[in-house]
């Protein structure tokens, strides 16, 4: 992606449509751009192929509202991260898809994993320190994110959506595990930091 950046951001100056000094902003642009665009493909192929597009929709909305203000591990390479989001999202799938339990444990489990989850975050990332202004938008911002969800959650649960409420569910509890591993990685590094 940083190569494609890179001669997108060179063709750009050579046009003189930027400048050089603004080529990093663009390049960075770019490639922000082009991984998320590769992301969302992946995403929408695995969903199609699953047949389960309304459950990836779900999926993406909790866990933007979540990962937004939450935090959590964060993975040092984008490769790494674009093959451990797509192995993330067909494990998820999977489980829905295979897995039939009542709306009542569904709802259950998102109510324990969204008190797990404010109790926890946010967490920080060691390249991403939080200042005390954004930690208390942050919170502002996740309870607005939990209340948004929990009313979602009631909508399906009364509307008989097993799939819909299971897929909140395990988003939730796959959230939770993404804090608890932000958090061991964010005190190995302040560790290993301190060593050094």
């Amino acid at each position: 992606m940083e190569v494609i950046a890179h001669t997108l951001t060179s063709y750009l100056i050579r046009k003189n449509v930027i400048t050089i000094e603004k080529s990093s902003i663009y390049k960075y642009g770019f490639q922000v751009g082009l991984e998320v665009c590769l992301n969302t493909v992946i995403s929408i192929i695995i969903a199609v192929l699953c047949h389960m597009e309304w459950e990836t929709l779900v999926f993406f909305a909790v866990f933007t509202l979540l990962r937004s203000y939450a935090g959590g591990l964060h993975l040092s390479t984008y490769s790494s991260c674009l093959i451990c989001s797509c192995m993330s999202l067909l494990g998820l799938l999977l489980v829905v898809k295979h897995l039939n339990i009542d709306n009542s444990y569904s709802i259950g489990i998102v109510f324990i994993s969204l008190i797990v989850i404010k109790l926890m975050a946010p967490v920080e990332d060691i390249n991403r320190p939080i200042s005390p202004s954004e930690l208390s938008s942050f919170r502002r911002m996740l309870n607005r994110s939990i209340i948004k969800i929990v009313v979602l959650s009631i909508i399906f649960y009364l509307m008989g959506f097993d799939k819909l409420l299971l897929m909140i569910s395990v988003t939730t509890i796959f959230m939770v595990g993404i804090l608890v591993l932000g958090k061991i990685n964010y005190k190995k590094c302040i560790r290993e930091s301190n060593v050094n």
